[in-house]
C-alpha cells in the first residue's frame, strides 16, 4: 500500500497534500514528525514540502519536494521530480528532474474557486506570524483550504510571506510579491522561494509591507509546469 506524508496543523500549504493524494487514489497517510521522517516506509510519497534533508534514510518516492540548500538525504531516493532547479543542482540530480512544486497539480482545482476581484492588496503571513498580523486585508493561512483560495482570489495584488500563498496567487493569475513581516519570528527561507521561482525563470527580490516588487509567471509557463507536475504525479501513483 502506498502512503503520503501528512503534515500536522491547519496551515494552507501543509494541508494541500490532503487534497492532492486522495485525488490520486492514495488515502493512507503517515503523520509527519521530525523523528518518523527518518524511517518512513519505502512506499511513502513525499509531495509538497521542504523534505529533502539528511533526515530521510529510506528510499521514498519524491514527487515535487524541495531542499533547504544546507542538508541532503543520507541515501539515494526515488526521485520522480523535485520543486526547482536549485534543488536539482544542490542534490546533483539530472536537470530534467526540476519540474515544479507539487501544488501545481491543483491548478484547475484552485482556478475553479476564483471569485470577482473586490480589493486592492491582500497580505498572507506565514503561519508563524499569523496571530501578530492584523487588518481587514489579512488572509490567514489557517483558513479552510477552499475559503483561503476564494479569499485570495478577491485581491488584485498579493503580498505573501507564505510561499504557497504566493503559489496560490500565481495560479489565480494575481501578481504577487515575496515579503517578510517579522523576520525575528520567521526568517524568510530564500532558497526555497528561489527554488520554486526558478521554474519560471524569475529572480526574486524580497521586500516588506512598505516596499516590494510584484511578479507573475507567464500563462505558457504556468500551463507547462502544471501539466508536467500533473502527468508525473499520475504516472508515479498509478
Amino acid at each position: 500500500m502506498k502512503h503520503y506524508l501528512k503534515w500536522p496543523g491547519n496551515n494552507f500549504g501543509d494541508k494541500l497534500n490532503d487534497i492532492i493524494f486522495p485525488q490520486l487514489g492514495i488515502d493512507s497517510c503517515i503523520p509527519y514528525t521530525k523523528t518518523n521522517l527518518v524511517s518512513v516506509p519505502e512506499n511513502t510519497m513525499l509531495g509538497l514540502g521542504t523534505l529533502l534533508s539528511q533526515k530521510v534514510t529510506s528510499n521514498v518516492t519524491v514527487l515535487g519536494s524541495g531542499s533547504d540548500g544546507s542538508r541532503k538525504p543520507r541515501i539515494k531516493l526515488d526521485y520522480r521530480f523535485v520543486r526547482g532547479k536549485l534543488t536539482a543542482n544542490y542534490l546533483k540530480l539530472d536537470s530534467e528532474l526540476a519540474v515544479g512544486d507539487t501544488a501545481y497539480f491543483l491548478k484547475d482545482y484552485i482556478q475553479n474557486l476564483s471569485t470577482t476581484k473586490e480589493y486592492d492588496i491582500g497580505i498572507i503571513p506565514h503561519h508563524s506570524n499569523d496571530k501578530i498580523t492584523s487588518g481587514h486585508n489579512v488572509i490567514s493561512p489557517t483558513l479552510p483550504i477552499d475559503q483561503f483560495i476564494a479569499e485570495t482570489s478577491k485581491y488584485k495584488i498579493i503580498l505573501a510571506e507564505a510561499m504557497h500563498g504566493a503559489i496560490c496567487a500565481d495560479i489565480l493569475r494575481i501578481p504577487w510579491s515575496p515579503i517578510s513581516i517579522n523576520s525575528d519570528r520567521y526568517p524568510i527561507q530564500k532558497f526555497k522561494w528561489q527554488d520554486w521561482a526558478s521554474m519560471f525563470d524569475i529572480d526574486l527580490t524580497f521586500g516588506n509591507l512598505k516596499s516590494y516588487t510584484t511578479y507573475l509567471s507567464s500563462d505558457k509557463n504556468l500551463n507547462s509546469v502544471s501539466n508536467n507536475v500533473r502527468q508525473l504525479m499520475i504516472s508515479a501513483t498509478s
